[in-house]
């Protein structure tokens, strides 16, 4: 039934169900094998990071408002166009696009910016997903990372990772904990990680 309806009301009954079981005790019931990889092994990966200072996480609900507290002590971003969601957000939230993020931050601000679940749930065209991810890398410092989560099935994958412009201006990145660039998760929505990082600028040698 989910599938039929839009993914800003999927998005919404995601959130009021684990809201509504984490205020009866009941956990938020998330941990399927994508968010079990994101949230015990890719997101205490880059919190142990002393490197990793300046993070911005890309959409907000009930089920990710504690992924600030493995950040605790950093500059911890998150932004999310929908404005009741600032609740869900961190202290330094953004109600916007992530295609607008220039409007907020200046320069290279990012150490690691998370994209997870927004590709194909709002981020839905070739020219949405390109302005997106031109702005991540715009506001990545040289060997910024970003990691991209997406579902690899039918129709939220209209727009694959490797026919946008942006994320070719980034170098896959090999994930040391995950020994690999790219994971897909053998489930039904085929969750898939992407790992890039933003290279170095090359200068030429007079």
């Amino acid at each position: 039934m989910l599938a039929t309806i839009s993914p800003a009301a999927h998005g919404m009954v995601r959130s009021i169900l684990s809201a509504a079981r984490s205020a009866l005790g009941l956990g938020t019931n998330r941990l399927a094998e994508d968010r079990r990889v994101l949230e015990q092994v890719i997101l205490p990966a880059y919190a142990s990071r002393t490197d990793i200072e300046r993070v911005l996480f890309v959409g907000c609900a009930a089920y990710t408002q504690h992924y600030g507290d493995l950040f605790r002590g950093r500059d911890y971003w998150t932004i999310d166009p929908v404005a009741r969601r600032r609740r869900y957000g961190a202290q330094r939230h953004v109600v916007g696009r992530v295609e607008n993020l220039g409007d907020h931050v200046q320069g290279e601000h990012f150490d690691l910016v998370i994209c997870n679940g927004v590709l194909g749930w709002g981020l839905n065209t070739l020219e949405d997903a390109d302005t997106a991810f031109a702005a991540c890398h715009r506001h990545l410092r040289e060997r910024g990372e970003l990691v991209l989560g997406w579902n690899d099935i039918a129709p939220r994958n209209r727009v694959l990772p490797e026919n946008v412009p942006a994320l070719r201006r980034f170098e896959p990145l090999m994930f040391e904990p995950l020994q690999t660039a790219r994971l897909r998760i053998d489930a039904p929505h085929r969750h898939t990680f992407d790992f890039y990082r933003k290279p170095e600028l090359r200068t030429s040698r007079p």
